[in-house]
């Protein structure tokens, strides 16, 4: 059952995409963290900036004591692009930073067991 209720307390959230290579050629965008946001909008706000100042992405290789290159941009809606570098050409990372209010949640539920036996697929036919 769903709701299209405005919830009593409005629950915000930074959230932070990452360009991910599908293979050698194809790479798309995917939220890869949703991070709680204790207060308001400001609150949000502070946080994203925090993110896109210091964020640096799981799969991103970096040396003890390195220190990685970052290109911060902000985005007139408000998000933040944010560009992560290493030593390296091929050594780059894309992150987008976005605040959100979240407005639903659905829990998955599995589908109702059958109780009625299923009728027996052979797996070959005959003549």
């Amino acid at each position: 059952m769903t709701s299209d209720a405005v919830p009593e307390a409005v629950r915000r959230v930074v959230l932070v995409e990452e360009v991910i290579s599908v293979n050698v050629d194809i790479h798309r965008w995917q939220l890869t963290r949703t991070i709680p946001v204790e207060g308001d909008q400001a609150a949000a706000d502070a946080r994203a900036r925090k993110l896109a100042m210091e964020y640096v992405p799981q799969v991103f290789r970096r040396g003890r004591g390195e220190t990685v290159g970052r290109g911060v941009f902000r985005a007139s809606d408000g998000s933040w692009l944010v560009e992560v570098r290493g030593a390296y050409e091929h050594d780059r990372a894309l992150v987008r930073i976005t605040t959100a209010e979240q407005v639903h949640v659905q829990e998955y539920v599995p589908p109702a067991k059958d109780t009625a036996p299923r009728p027996k697929r052979r797996l070959f036919r005959r003549g």
